[in-house]
């Protein structure tokens, strides 16, 4: 199958490339249009993704654009058209309900071109709040072949909240829920046995930005909650600061560790050495990080409402957990700690359901029953 993906992230996100590059060793063409803001550059680590002959990277629409709508649409759309030519490809898969969305849309009725749209949590918190664009988010979800959820959570959200109740029975019928493959690192060490506990000594591991969204303030103050207790709990952050008030807050804490990001032969170590595995963050589409966690034994305390939230029941791999309420989240990491190896046991288990070749699986079945050619 001849795949194009339309983004506008690609290039500061490694699991589209890890996507890319598994389905074309299934003998899948997937070539990527990356459009961005001017002037907002490539990290250094992410220089050979968009530099891959089967991606064009696109510095195309400046602040106005972000504000007009259309112009930077059409702006993309005619980057596009420039950099390929649509019939010589199957499919297309926008990975943005509304703007990527709209440009497959416009595609789609000028070229015949098919299209499959991914929701994520973002599309859920942005434009679709406003009515034109709730109309725009429908219309793009209406006339694609099939919808790509990440969890069952932001399903629920869009069909109940957004989908008029006449539409829900076609959109039901033409959606599927895949969560993000595991990197083939983590997949390649996933523990062999469940973890114990020293119940004397609980170490809880946050791995993620430091800045308002990941909402790590709800978990220093949750241990917290645990030691005026009189429980020997610590916490340790790992991730890059974004956010300088959001690290003196967490400074200000005794008992948090704060390490920088490093790589995964490193952080391996760091799960091995910890014992539950907690980010409450605000928004999250999926959280791939909970999954690797999974894979050391760590059971995980996950956002409710979130990404990850009602991938498994309350209680099997760990809980669901309302990302203010430091109070609950505490209760439940005792919870844990009280059934700990059965739930770290289910962590390796399950971690398995996110192997690159599983979720690859999903989405081959996805893209071919879309493209009902093949």
């Amino acid at each position: 199958m001849r795949i194009l993906y339309l983004c506008t992230f690609y290039h500061i996100a490694m699991l589209y490339n890890q996507q890319k590059t598994a389905l074309k060793k299934r003998k899948h063409s997937v070539t990527v249009f990356n459009s961005t803001k001017i002037g907002s550059g490539v990290a250094e680590k992410f220089v050979p993704v968009v530099q891959d002959k089967d991606v064009v990277h696109v510095e195309c629409w400046n602040d106005v654009d972000r504000i007009l709508f259309f112009p930077r649409q059409w702006k993309i759309e005619k980057q596009l058209l420039k950099a390929y030519k649509l019939d010589e490809y199957d499919l297309m898969h926008a990975h943005l309900l509304v703007s990527s969305g709209y440009t497959a849309r416009r595609m789609k009725r000028k070229y015949g071109l098919k299209y499959v749209l991914s929701v994520r949590a973002t599309d859920l918190t942005g434009f679709i709040r406003l009515p034109f664009f709730r109309r725009m988010a429908i219309k793009n979800a209406e006339e694609a072949e099939g919808l790509l959820f990440l969890s069952r959570c932001h399903k629920e959200e869009f069909m109940n909240k957004y989908v008029p109740e006449n539409k829900r029975k076609a959109f039901e019928n033409k959606s599927v829920i895949i969560g993000n493959p595991l990197e083939k690192f983590w997949e390649e060490h996933t523990a062999i046995v469940h973890k114990s506990i020293d119940k004397s000594n609980i170490r809880v591991l946050l791995i993620g930005r430091i800045n308002p969204v990941k909402n790590i303030p709800a978990a220093a103050e949750a241990v917290k909650i645990l030691r005026d207790r009189g429980m020997n709990v610590t916490l340790t952050v790992v991730g890059e600061v974004e956010d300088k008030e959001e690290e003196n807050k967490l400074r200000s804490y005794d008992f948090i560790k704060i390490l920088p990001f490093m790589t995964q032969e490193k952080l391996i170590d760091v799960y091995k050495n910890h014992d539950v595995f907690l980010l409450p963050s605000r928004v999250e589409t999926f959280g791939r990080v909970y999954v690797e966690a999974m894979s050391q034994g760590l059971p995980v305390l996950y956002s409710k409402g979130q990404g990850f939230d009602k991938a498994y029941p309350d209680g099997e791999i760990g809980y669901a957990v309302p990302c203010s309420d430091s109070g609950y989240i505490a209760d439940r990491i005792i919870d844990i700690v009280n059934d700990y190896e059965r739930i770290s046991d289910n962590c390796i288990k399950h971690a398995s359901d996110f192997y690159e070749d599983n979720i690859i699986d999903k989405i081959e079945q996805f893209y071919s029953r879309s493209d009902n050619t093949i």
